[in-house]
């Protein structure tokens, strides 16, 4: 059943999607991110906003899928 490994990957993917922007938060500001005023183009930092993230979704979409191989 192909399905319920889909079903699975996006079921991960949706629980981890908070976990993953406050991760993306934390190390944005570890690495020295602007957090008091209006950030401008040049000073965003595109690595913790949304590389983070994007790979923990990812990640979690992956596991889902190859958990159903697993078994």
């Amino acid at each position: 059943m192909a399905s319920m490994g889909l079903v699975r990957g996006v079921v991960f993917a949706g629980v981890i999607i908070l976990p993953s922007l406050v991760l993306g938060l934390i190390l944005y500001i570890v690495l020295g991110g602007n957090t008091s005023t209006s950030v401008g183009s040049g000073e965003f930092r595109y690595g913790p906003c949304y590389g983070v993230p994007m790979l923990c979704i990812i990640s979690a979409f992956i596991m889902g899928m190859s958990a159903d191989a697993r078994e």
